[in-house]
C-alpha cells in the first residue's frame, strides 16, 4: 500500500509506528504493521475511499481506520492527544506533533517511528531501552496506567521479551498502586492479553508479578498460583506437542494456575468462546489416577481413544498438578497417533436382526469397549461372534 505517497499528496506524513518498528530493531519477526499519519483521520478516510481503497472505520472516533489491499491490512491512526480518559477509553483529538503523539503511548519501546526514508524518530529514547532490556512506561507510569488500566497487563506480557534488566521500579510501584483498576476492563480485552501471557515465557515471573500486584484478582476475579506452573522448557515442550490443538495451550497453563473449580467464573469473566469454555471446563475436572496411569503406561492408546483431542491437554495439566515433569515424548505420541476405525457399526447389528432401539446402542457400546480393551486387535467377525454368542 502506498500510504507514504498518499499522506504526502494530502500535505502530511505517514510513519510506521510501534510494535513493527520495535520488533524489527530487536531482530524479532515483524507481525502486523501499524502506521500513524499527521492528518485528521476523516480526511484520510475520504481520500482513501476516493482512491478505491477499502477502508474500514474500526475506531474512527478514536482516530483509527484499517486499510485493506487484498489479504493485506494496515491500521492507520492519526497523530493525537488524549483529551479525557477513564481507565478504559479515551476521548482523543488530532494533533500534528509527533512528539506529543509519542508521549501518549504506553511504553518507550512502542514510541518508535520509521519514516519512508528509513529514518527513526525516537523522542523517548525507546531504542536505548530496547537495547538495554529496559521496559519503561512512556512518561509518568502512574498516569499512563490510570489512562488505560490494560497497560498494566500489557506490561506483564512484554516483561519476558523486553525486560532483561527486570521490573522497572516506577512500573512496579504503579502496578501495585493501581492494579485494582483492572477490574473495570472488559473481559475481551483481558482475554486477548491472557492468551499471549500464558504462553509467552517466564510465566512464573509474570504470574508472580500479577499476583503480587493483585492484578490477577482485579482482572480475573481470582488469584493465580505461580508455584504450580511448569518451567519454560516444559511449557515449550507442551506447546510443541499439541499439534492442531496449540490454540488451547494457554488454557492448559491457566487451568494449572487457577484454583480448582474456577472454569465457569473465568469463562464468564473472559467471555471465552464456546470451544474455549468447553476446553477449560474439561481441564478443570482433570484426570483420575486410572486415566493418568493408562496414559503414562503401555495402554495409552486406549485412554487416548476415549479422551480424543483432549488427551494431550489433560495429560499436561494433570502431570503438572501432580508435580511431575511432563513426558514430552509421550505427549508427541498422543498427537501423532490416529485412532483406528471401529470395525462394528449399527448396520452390522441391524443385518443380524437387532431392533433399531436402545438395545442396539448398548450392544455397540459393549462391542466397542471389548475392541478397545483388546488394544484394537479384534476384527468384525470376532466381535459379532462374541456379541451374539453372549
Amino acid at each position: 500500500m502506498q500510504i507514504f505517497a498518499h499522506a504526502q499528496a494530502l500535505g502530511g506524513e505517514a510513519r510506521i509506528v510501534g510494535g513493527a518498528v520495535r520488533d524489527w530493531l530487536a531482530n524479532y519477526p515483524v507481525g502486523d504493521i501499524d502506521m500513524a499519519i499527521n492528518l485528521p483521520i476523516e480526511t484520510v478516510a475520504s481520500h482513501m475511499v476516493a482512491c478505491d481503497m477499502r477502508v474500514v472505520e474500526t475506531g474512527l472516533k478514536h482516530g483509527t481506520i484499517t486499510l485493506y489491499d487484498d489479504d493485506d491490512h494496515i491500521e492507520l491512526t492519526q497523530t493525537r492527544v488524549d483529551l479525557e480518559t477513564d481507565g478504559r477509553y479515551a476521548i482523543v483529538a488530532h494533533d500534528q506533533d509527533w512528539a506529543r503523539d509519542a508521549a501518549r503511548r504506553d511504553f518507550t519501546i512502542n514510541a518508535l517511528y520509521l519514516d519512508k526514508s528509513g529514518g527513526i524518530f525516537d523522542p523517548l529514547d525507546g531504542r536505548a531501552d530496547l537495547q538495554a532490556g529496559r521496559l519503561r512506561f512512556a512518561g509518568d507510569a502512574g498516569l499512563r496506567v490510570q489512562e488505560d488500566a490494560l497497560r498494566m497487563i500489557r506490561y506483564c506480557r512484554f516483561l519476558p521479551r523486553f525486560a532483561a534488566m527486570g521490573i522497572e521500579p516506577q512500573a512496579e510501584n504503579a502496578l501495585r498502586e493501581y492494579g485494582s483498576l483492572c477490574a473495570g476492563l472488559s473481559g475481551e480485552r483481558v482475554a486477548n492479553e491472557m492468551r499471549r501471557i500464558m504462553v509467552g515465557g517466564r510465566l512464573k515471573d509474570v504470574i508472580g508479578l500479577m499476583q503480587d500486584s493483585k492484578i490477577d484478582q482485579a482482572a480475573l476475579g481470582l488469584s493465580l498460583d505461580p508455584s504450580r506452573l511448569a518451567n519454560d522448557d516444559d511449557i515449550g515442550s507442551m506447546i510443541a506437542g499439541l499439534g492442531e490443538n496449540v490454540d488451547f495451550a494457554w488454557l492448559v497453563n491457566l487451568a494449572v494456575a487457577m484454583p480448582s473449580g474456577s472454569a465457569a467464573l473465568l469463562a464468564k469473566r473472559l467471555r471465552l468462546s464456546r470451544a474455549e469454555e468447553r476446553c477449560l471446563t474439561r481441564l478443570d475436572r482433570g484426570l483420575g489416577e486410572d486415566d493418568i496411569t493408562m496414559l503414562s503406561g503401555a495402554r495409552w492408546r486406549q485412554a487416548v481413544y476415549y479422551l480424543g483431542d483432549m488427551a494431550a491437554l489433560l495429560f499436561a495439566v494433570q502431570s503438572w498438578r501432580n508435580g511431575q515433569v511432563l513426558d514430552a515424548s509421550r505427549l508427541a505420541e498422543f498427537t501423532a497417533w490416529t485412532p483406528p476405525q471401529n470395525p462394528i457399526c449399527g448396520a452390522d447389528l441391524l443385518s443380524h436382526g437387532v431392533d433399531n432401539g436402545p438395545g442396539l446402542g448398548q450392544m455397540l457400546k459393549e462391542a466397542e469397549h471389548r475392541w478397545v480393551t483388546s488394544n484394537f486387535t479384534l476384527g468384525k467377525a470376532t466381535l459379532l461372534e462374541w456379541l451374539f454368542g453372549n
